[in-house]
């Protein structure tokens, strides 16, 4: 039998049956990071930690007693996250590099699974910027093609999983930050809804809008990571009425709005795309024009500013040097903004929400690229798409920043670009507390785009 050993599920049947070991997808996955390491995806490696995880998971399936499913699956974790094993540094000079000794709580969930904590993967500095060109690592690169950009600011995580080393990875996700790189790379991301997933030890960007989730090469795979991402956590009163993963019927005819209006505007290589993918799905899917669009995106930037210097502020004040000029310009803008200027961007917010859940009327899911262009190549300051002109940083943020601002679960999937081969993204965004059902229609779409062979 063949395996997909690409995909989460694939190693796990794998596994299952035998026909690999914990040691053996972990020499798997170092062979592939070694041939792979020009891609710049981790920061933080260690041969003998990942194989002494996997022997005890190797130990643990020969006594007939696996923790879960995915005990002896190696498993990416971004450079936020708290981990025992390894430091944590944002990828920024100001923070120490030395292990704390401890593990964020989704980390911590993962290794009581059983899975192989295979290292910290690259991040655009403190999540803060969308390229992942800002790294005390320096950048990385796409697989793809490797004179492009991976976007941020989970791009060694989406590099990890798209160059096969590992078949999942963690990110997290402010504006975007995980799916914007799953796009660029051509892999899936899933961003939980806000208060569903918890972000204790998960280093902060901005409290109201952060989410903890997955990348993965198969979307199915999302399933196997889920249960160990939603939930209530003590930790983080966020997910104080979160429940744990629901099983929810299969969806026949959801009802999906297209998101347009000026301010969403796109590429026309990415709108062919996503216009091909529609008809593929044969699916009815309305367009609906959201007005003020910018307005409610200034509204994102100045919550993101204010509460990424709140957090920042004693840090900056004592080294400020540790900081890239790039995020210390950020952090700056940010402590200039006005509790007023603060107060007035929460009421748009509230207003925003609104319009979504009930200004549009009944949906499902609504649809927008997740990105506005392909990956840009490394270097290039601005993008050029539907008579606009924009910076190459908020055009990968020009979609996404909604489904944080309202709290919304977001997935991304990829589907066939006929222009250049590069990878398009479609972007589905859910309900709230709606993640398992809108994972369902997720699946629905993706076996009618990309075949079965996908899941």
């Amino acid at each position: 039998m063949n395996y997909d050993l690409a995909s989460l599920a694939g190693q796990i049947a794998a596994l299952a049956d035998g026909a690999q070991t914990p040691v053996t997808l972990a020499e798997r996955a170092l062979e592939r990071e070694a041939a792979n390491r020009d891609l710049n995806a981790f920061v933080a490696l260690d041969p003998d930690i990942v194989l002494a995880q996997a022997e005890a998971a190797t130990r643990r399936r020969k006594a007939g007693r696996p923790s879960s499913p995915i005990d002896g699956v190696p498993i990416a974790v971004k450079d936020n996250y708290l981990t025992r094993d390894y430091p944590t540094t944002a990828c920024s000079h100001a923070l120490p590099a030395e292990a704390c000794g401890r593990d964020a709580t989704v980390v911590a969930n993962l290794r009581a699974g059983g899975a192989v904590i295979f290292g910290k993967t690259n991040m655009h500095e403190w999540a803060y910027g969308a390229t992942n060109g800002t790294s005390s690592f320096g950048p990385t690169k796409n697989p793809h093609d490797r004179d492009r950009i991976t976007g941020g600011s989970s791009g060694g995580s989406a590099a990890a999983v798209a160059s096969g080393i590992v078949a999942a990875a963690l990110g997290s996700d402010t504006g975007g930050s995980v799916r914007i790189p799953a796009a660029a790379c051509g892999i899936y991301g899933f961003k939980p809804g806000y208060g569903r997933a918890s972000r204790e030890g998960v280093l902060a960007l901005s409290w109201s809008l952060d989410a903890p989730g997955p990348l993965s090469a198969r979307l199915d795979d999302i399933r196997y990571l889920l249960p160990f991402f939603l939930g209530r956590d003590s930790a983080d009163p966020s997910t104080f009425a979160a429940s744990p993963m629901r099983s929810v019927e299969p969806v026949a005819s959801p009802k999906l709005v297209a998101l347009t209006g000026a301010g969403l505007e796109r590429s026309d290589e990415v709108e062919m795309a996503l216009q091909a993918a529609l008809a593929q799905s044969g699916l009815d899917v309305p367009a609906a024009e959201i007005t003020q669009v910018q307005s409610y995106f200034a509204a994102w930037e100045t919550i993101l500013h204010c509460e990424a210097m709140a957090y920042h502020r004693q840090r900056m004040a004592l080294n400020p040097a540790g900081f890239s000029p790039v995020t210390r310009a950020h952090l700056v803008a940010g402590s200039q903004l006005t509790a007023e200027e603060f107060l007035k961007a929460q009421a748009i917010r509230t207003h925003f929400m609104e319009l979504l859940l009930q200004s549009l009327g009944e949906w499902d899911a609504l649809v927008l690229p997740a990105l506005p262009v392909v990956a840009p190549v490394a270097g290039e300051d601005w993008q050029v798409f539907g008579c606009r002109r924009v910076t190459t940083q908020d055009s990968m943020t020009w979609f996404c920043w909604i489904g944080n601002l309202a709290g919304l679960p977001s997935v991304t999937i990829p589907v066939p670009n006929p222009v250049s081969g590069l990878p398009v993204g479609m972007m589905l965004m859910g309900r709230p507390g709606q993640d398992e059902e809108l994972l369902a229609i997720a699946g629905l779409m993706d076996r009618r785009i990309n075949g079965k062979d996908r899941m």
